[in-house]
């Protein structure tokens, strides 16, 4: 029986010690069959391929763009609630101003709520805007300008010695204490309303 020489491809008998060609040392068995060698070349491969597969998943994952989160419903802007409250404050304010003050002084509650509905309904000097809704645009424009400090809006003003007049007034105030009042005197009688300030005037219609 022979073997080959793993070296120079030699036929050496399996009684020689060394290959006659190359003088290589005979090998004490046959070459490694095709089986044994894979086995573990295929195990440390099939472990290599895991282990890349894995890393390379892992890779993707960590470098896959994420779920961008979905973006929140649009919000009313600031200004607009702002300006909204505001309006809706100076509308109803005078709830809680006008009737304490009305009693106090005797005057009869319904003329005052009258003549206060009937002042802020009247027109404006400004088409299509009232005299209430052009106060609350000079609130709002203060607003906006970072001039408003605070706002009491609609009250009702006692006139000592009488009772079928009073003092209509809306009032705000802005930066450097200064007080913006527009003020109307209110006949309650024959329900007219004369202007008193710089403000009241300029937002009536002359």
């Amino acid at each position: 029986m022979t073997i080959t020489c793993p070296r120079c491809g030699t036929n050496v008998s399996d009684q020689a010690l060394y290959c006659p060609y190359c003088n290589l040392p005979r090998p004490k068995s046959g070459p490694p069959s095709a089986q044994s060698v894979p086995e573990n070349a295929q195990t440390r491969s099939s472990k290599s391929a895991t282990s890349f597969r894995t890393t390379g998943t892992t890779t993707r994952n960590l470098t896959s763009p994420s779920k961008r989160p979905a973006k929140p419903p649009r919000k009313l802007r600031f200004s607009v609630l702002a300006t909204a409250a505001l309006i809706a404050v100076a509308s109803i304010g005078f709830y809680i101003f006008v009737l304490p003050i009305a009693r106090s002084q005797g005057a009869e509650p319904k003329a005052v709520l009258s003549a206060l509905d009937t002042l802020r309904r009247m027109p404006s000097n400004e088409q299509g805007l009232t005299i209430d809704a052009r106060l609350s645009r000079e609130l709002d424009k203060s607003r906006r300008v970072g001039n408003l400090v605070a706002y009491q809006g609609w009250t009702v003003h006692r006139i000592r010695g009488t009772k079928t007049r009073v003092l209509l007034v809306f009032s705000f105030r802005e930066v450097g204490n200064v007080d913006q009042r527009a003020e109307w005197l209110a006949n309650l009688v024959d329900n007219t309303f004369t202007p008193q300030t710089e403000l009241a005037v300029s937002v009536s219609n002359k």
